[in-house]
């Protein structure tokens, strides 16, 4: 269907939310039965990333296209948040493949930054993850479901992630042609961020 500009793109928040209660739900919770805390750890970054790029559609769906400045802005609590996610992938770990894994399909989240066919980028950069998982299946396969179902929700929800933005972000990020110029995302996409609560806003 062509993009018409109804709902102020909110349709692609309602789409987001929607990968992230199924899809990364499924990543989520498969997370916590593989008696490898650095797994949950990481996946809990992960899960801080993708509020921080649900903060940046909302931003998207109502503002029009930045600057390169002001897109930095909007794009800083994302990239944080990948940052810290590439301090937890620990070479001593024996879950080293589950870490190099989600850290590669990490990546995935910079399709944002993507001038034209994100979907591309997107199918450039998860086949370095599924390398991962793949070593996963056969090391677990025949030994420990939690460990493959958890490889294999983790590669469903990058290919889910693609779909996504092929279907709400084909060219590039989508922007509200008529929206506003505020490209400071609110703070703490998700609720149970913890820490601090965001100071006010100007009056």
């Amino acid at each position: 269907g062509g993009g018409g500009g109804g709902g102020g793109g909110g349709d692609s928040v309602k789409a987001f939310d929607l990968l992230l209660s199924e899809s990364f739900g499924k990543v989520l919770s498969g997370s916590k039965g593989l008696g490898a805390p650095e797994v949950e750890k990481m996946v809990a970054a992960l899960k801080d990333a993708l509020d921080a790029q649900r903060a940046m559609l909302v931003v998207a769906s109502q503002n029009k296209k930045p600057s390169p400045g002001d897109m930095q802005k909007a794009l800083q609590p994302t990239a944080s948040a990948l940052e810290k996610i590439e301090t937890l992938k620990d070479r001593r770990s024996k879950f080293f493949n589950h870490l190099s894994m989600l850290a590669e399909g990490a990546a995935c989240l910079q399709w944002v930054c993507m001038e034209e066919k994100p979907g591309a980028y997107l199918a450039d950069v998860i086949p370095g993850s599924e390398m991962y998982g793949n070593k996963i299946l056969m090391e677990f396969k025949g030994k420990d479901e939690a460990h493959t179902g958890f490889a294999k929700a983790y590669k469903a929800f990058l290919v889910d992630l693609q779909a996504y933005v092929k279907a709400n972000h084909m060219t590039c990020l989508t922007w509200n042609a008529s929206g506003g110029t505020n490209y400071t995302p609110a703070a703490g996409g998700g609720a149970a961020s913890g820490g601090a609560p965001p100071p006010p806003g100007p009056p």
